[in-house]
């Protein structure tokens, strides 16, 4: 399934605290609280001091994303392909798109956890992600076309 992603580096930022949704509010525009923003903030001053200089940063249009990635010194595009509810296939297939050494995804569970879950080990059970948490992985140099996880950092580590 994965056959087709050549990327070194996939750095999985799930989007930071956000409020709940109002009885007339739709999912994609509720934004983040005033814990997401520090949350935000925090691993952005950190994922700015190590992303590697030339990394993509692709981010969902859901506005807790969009503001998740607003303290980054990277460029971010939007793709319409990183709604809240998509699958796995469709993450698969944004990211068989680029050839970039370092993409980065901001984004949402249950997609974020599958895909960890799916480079890492095959499996199609998703892995719990903690809001505003990073999760880097790292083509492994032992298996080929495997990944390996390289860090993970949360935004209570590094207050």
């Amino acid at each position: 399934m994965q056959d087709h992603i050549a990327i070194k580096d996939i750095i999985l930022w799930r989007h930071a605290d956000a409020e709940m949704a109002t009885a007339r509010q739709d999912d994609i525009s509720r934004a983040l609280t005033s814990k997401g923003v520090k949350q935000s903030r925090l691993m952005a001053k950190w994922l700015n001091k190590y992303l590697p200089k030339n990394t993509q940063v692709l981010v969902s249009p859901a506005l807790r994303a969009l503001q998740t990635a607003e303290p980054l010194d990277f460029k971010s595009e939007i793709v319409e392909a990183l709604q809240p509810d998509t699958s796995l296939q469709n993450i698969l297939n944004v990211l068989g798109q680029y050839s970039a050494d370092s993409v980065m995804l901001i984004g949402h569970q249950p997609w974020i956890g599958a895909l960890i879950a799916h480079l890492l080990s095959g499996d199609d059970k998703a892995i719990s992600v903690k809001k505003g948490a990073v999760w880097w992985l790292r083509l492994s140099q032992q298996s080929k076309g495997g990944y390996q996880l390289f860090t993970v950092q949360t935004p209570q580590l590094l207050d």
